[in-house]
């Protein structure tokens, strides 16, 4: 990550709380669980953009499969069988404490195909997905905070897109639209009155996404 503002990063950087907000339900409405993985993968970005303001390098493979494993404890209550178990990050704490206190309604079945993937204990890849047959639109949910991330050339992102589906599924033809949304951001628009617990999330989220890019902060 450099230390020089560009108006395309600046742009990204605006982006990323409006953005992140357009996945949030109403107040009343059910939320799909493929919403709250990418707010969990977000924070797993935030976390490699951390790491590289400190000047340590990071996997953010890696960092991502570690994100999805803290959205099963978010979803489930546990980490899978066999596989490691990551230190909370902000947002998957608030994530299950609002899970826990039934602050939230999940989709029913909308987490089932991740969850079973990740239950194999093993980080899936390119090479070797875990599911790849399923074709799944939503799981490109979860390429919005990866899209929004700044200093990182359109290449890299397409790639850390193609990993983040990989975690999980492996359609090609999720592959494909995942490299597609990986270097399309979305026009800043305004949305209705949604979820007023995970409007709180991701505004911490946001938070933390904009000291952390932003040069000085």
């Amino acid at each position: 990550m450099t230390s020089s503002l560009d108006p395309e990063d600046l742009r990204l950087i605006d982006a990323f709380e409006p953005a992140m907000r357009s996945l949030l339900p109403a107040q009343d409405e059910p939320v799909h669980a493929e919403v709250l993985l990418a707010l969990c993968l977000g924070d797993g970005l935030l976390e490699v953009l951390e790491w590289s303001r400190e000047g340590t390098g990071a996997d953010p493979a890696a960092s991502m499969w570690l994100a999805a494993l803290r959205w099963h404890k978010v979803v489930t209550g546990g980490f899978p069988v066999g596989a490691p178990q990551p230190r909370p990050r902000p947002t998957d704490h608030a994530l299950r404490l609002i899970v826990e206190s039934a602050g939230l309604e999940l989709i029913p079945g909308s987490a089932d195909t991740s969850l079973a993937s990740l239950a194999t204990a093993e980080m899936g890849t390119r090479g070797a997905p875990p599911q790849p047959e399923v074709d799944d639109d939503a799981a490109l949910l979860r390429i919005l905070p990866i899209s929004l991330v700044p200093y990182v050339e359109d290449s890299m992102k397409q790639s850390w897109a193609e990993q983040a589906i990989c975690l999980t599924h492996g359609n090609r033809r999720l592959l494909r639209e995942s490299r597609r949304r990986a270097v399309e951001v979305p026009d800043p628009a305004q949305h209705g009155a949604s979820h007023e617990l995970l409007n709180v999330v991701v505004e911490d989220l946001s938070k933390r996404w904009r000291k952390t890019t932003l040069p000085g902060s």
